[in-house]
């Protein structure tokens, strides 16, 4: 089976995800409230996740029918444990600049919040539990559940390659064992669990692998009635998260505990939104109509360099806290607006990497090019003096 071509939408949404990450974890920015996460009942951790399920498919599922098992367990392997560290790089860099920020500050949620206490309070176990991850910051426990379901993604292939429906009942399994609490993994030296349970989390990504197969296929094909049922969930949840678009104060409130949104075990009201969302938007394309606007190319160039925007988006978003609680120690100046002004740059910032990145990349080939095609005369003219 040939590669197929690469999907310039997902590069599209995936870019787009990474920035709506960034925003989100500077927490008290301006920008945050016009993230999709304030209209809907998901938000990018599940748009996130569902498009590293598709591209695994889209890169390892066509390896599969030439008996190259092996070759993509090994893939994987090697995919997570580059993420592992990259985690820790990330864990160590976040570590650094919340201690510099306390020392400037002497804000003591620098060093206690989002639990990064255990690092402080105990560096030996909390490191300890870091390496392990057993221990793993706010805000920096997105890649730890990407290495998990990296691990499960050879299982995961295998399964669909014997069939759609028993990869898919296989996961949903797990996915209810987890939701009973029966399957989780601990967290260490503090009690509880991860953050976000890979064993209910995989569903997810799962269903994104099997998604990415019938792409590969036959496309998605519209359904009226799957259609006006999503539309139907996309504006529940429009509706209740907005308050009844502020006329209903109490709607949020009161209904919430209603719709399974738990974020720990991936509830069923975040699956449901999230499946509907995507099927709406997928149906009427307008991934394809948004990549060829202005910003279209943009986002491609950073869903092409995901990990390394990802990375760096990460660290400026821990210098971002930093920085908006320098802003309000030391200046007495809104937190909320140098957020603001921070994350716009930063944006901007990432952007300005991802056409590095793709300006290195085309140089790199350019340069390789040339010494084949230099090593290729030298061959010839070898063989013409012999």
């Amino acid at each position: 089976m040939a590669a197929p071509a690469r999907n310039t939408t997902i590069d599209f949404w995936r870019g787009l995800v990474l920035v709506i990450i960034f925003v989100n974890h500077i927490p008290g920015n301006l920008i945050e409230h016009v993230t999709p996460r304030n209209y809907g009942f998901s938000d990018s951790t599940e748009a996130f996740i569902f498009i590293s399920g598709l591209s695994v498919a889209l890169v390892y599922y066509g390896k599969l029918p030439q008996g190259d098992v092996f070759a993509v367990v090994k893939r994987c392997l090697r995919r997570a444990f580059e993420l592992y560290r990259m985690h820790l790089f990330l864990t160590a860099g976040a570590i650094v600049l919340f201690s510099v920020g306390y020392e400037l500050s002497e804000e003591i949620g620098l060093i206690e919040e989002h639990g990064r206490n255990a690092v402080f309070s105990d560096t030996a176990k909390g490191i300890t539990g870091i390496i392990f991850l057993g221990h793993q910051l706010g805000y920096f426990n997105i890649l730890p559940l990407y290495i998990a379901l990296m691990l499960w993604a050879p299982f995961a292939l295998v399964l669909t390659r014997m069939n759609l429906m028993l990869a898919l009942a296989v996961s949903a399994l797990l996915y209810m064992l987890a939701r009973f609490g029966i399957l989780t993994l601990p967290s260490w030296p503090e009690p509880g669990t991860w953050f976000f349970n890979p064993f209910a989390w995989q569903f997810l990504f799962t269903a994104g692998i099997v998604t990415g197969i019938v792409i590969m296929a036959k496309g998605i094909p519209y359904h009226r009635g799957l259609m006006i049922a999503s539309l139907l969930v996309v504006g529940v949840s429009l509706v209740v998260t907005t308050a009844g678009f502020g006329l209903v104060p109490w709607l949020w409130d009161r209904t919430r505990p209603l719709f399974d949104l738990d974020k720990h075990n991936l509830g069923l009201g975040r699956i449901l939104h999230f499946l509907a969302l995507a099927y709406v938007l997928s149906q009427l394309h307008i991934g394809d109509v948004l990549k060829r606007t202005i910003t279209g190319p943009d986002m491609m160039r950073l869903g092409r360099n995901a990990l390394t925007i990802f990375s760096v988006g990460s660290l400026l978003s821990a210098a971002g806290q930093v920085i908006m609680t320098l802003a309000a120690v030391k200046y007495s100046a809104s937190p909320q607006i140098i957020g603001m002004v921070f994350t716009i740059l930063g944006i901007i910032g990432l952007l300005a990497l991802a056409r590095y990145l793709e300006w290195n990349k085309q140089n790199l080939a350019a340069r390789q090019k040339e010494q084949a095609k230099g090593l290729g005369l030298s061959a010839s003219a070898g063989r013409l003096s012999s």
